[in-house]
């Protein structure tokens, strides 16, 4: 867009008393997303501080050996593979572990091909689709009622499920907190919590350096990474007591709910614009 343009782009420019409404709303979304910040930042130093790593330096080191037995045991070849951090975080968390396969159950998505993207229609929520708040709306796909009620039952993820991907940026993982109409792609999984675990708790660990390290070991790819389904299930998570897990969890939620705060007050300082141009447009044909 040219800046010659730009300058002729029509403001709004209402009386002081709607302005002072807008500016009230679109403060107090800016103060919720700050709010929502602080305290997953909270969750955060909390349970990096409860494990032990609260200071931990994550450093390269520039030479190692490793045995040939070490080699086969872990079918890899490639030096960054064996980078000593990653052994030196697990060895520093100061609990014990569980791999992820003992916490959860883990269904995979689907690929049905990119001639069924449609513009709108049902969601189809792949790897871009996933941030640690949420499902975001980034070159968002959909699919047809049709094919969406044909793959509902296998496919589509339910309130609680922890939605992880484990292709181009694997590692990233969301509690899923509210019925959704769509389709999961092949390259997120959904897992199913069937322990004593708290979902937002085993989330965050899987967000943490101890979880994401862990991806960044395993995934393989040049061009576009791959955490294999094997490796997932091997992840270990470590295990805090309950009290503490639901401390972290509670951190976590409140900071979801700030954000939702966020988006509905910023929706709503929309709504108020909209109608004001929709009344002076009205005005003007009369």
């Amino acid at each position: 867009i040219s800046p010659e343009y730009l300058k002729t782009l029509l403001i709004l420019m209402p009386d002081e008393k709607h302005i002072a409404k807008i500016v009230e709303l679109v403060r107090s979304t800016q103060k919720e997303i700050e709010n929502s910040k602080i305290l997953y930042s909270q969750a955060e130093n909390l349970l990096l501080n409860e494990l032990g790593l609260k200071d931990f330096k994550i450093e390269d080191d520039l030479s190692y050996i490793i045995n040939l037995s070490e080699i086969k045991t872990a079918h890899r070849a490639d030096a960054e593979y064996f980078q000593p951090k990653y052994k030196r975080i697990m060895s520093n968390v100061k609990c014990r572990m569980s791999k992820l396969a003992n916490l959860v159950s883990m269904k995979k998505g689907i690929e049905p091909g990119a001639e069924a993207y449609q513009d709108k229609g049902n969601l189809f929520i792949r790897v871009s689709s996933i941030s640690k708040q949420g499902i975001i709306d980034k070159d968002q796909k959909y699919l047809s009622d049709d094919l969406h009620q044909k793959l509902k039952n296998d496919f589509k993820p339910k309130v609680e499920e922890i939605l992880l991907t484990k292709d181009a940026t694997p590692g990233i993982a969301y509690v899923l907190k509210e019925p959704i109409i769509g389709i999961v792609a092949s390259g997120v999984l959904r897992l199913q919590i069937k322990t004593d675990i708290d979902s937002e708790y085993l989330a965050l660990c899987l967000n943490s350096i101890v979880g994401q390290r862990q991806a960044e070991r395993d995934a393989v790819g040049s061009i576009i990474a791959h955490w294999k389904l094997d490796q997932i299930k091997n992840v270990l998570i470590p295990i805090l007591p309950k009290l503490t897990q639901q401390k972290i969890a509670r951190l976590v939620r409140q900071s979801h709910k700030a954000r939702q705060k966020a988006k509905e007050l910023l929706e709503t300082a929309k709504q108020k614009v909209e109608c004001l141009i929709s009344e002076i447009t009205q005005k003007s044909q009369v």
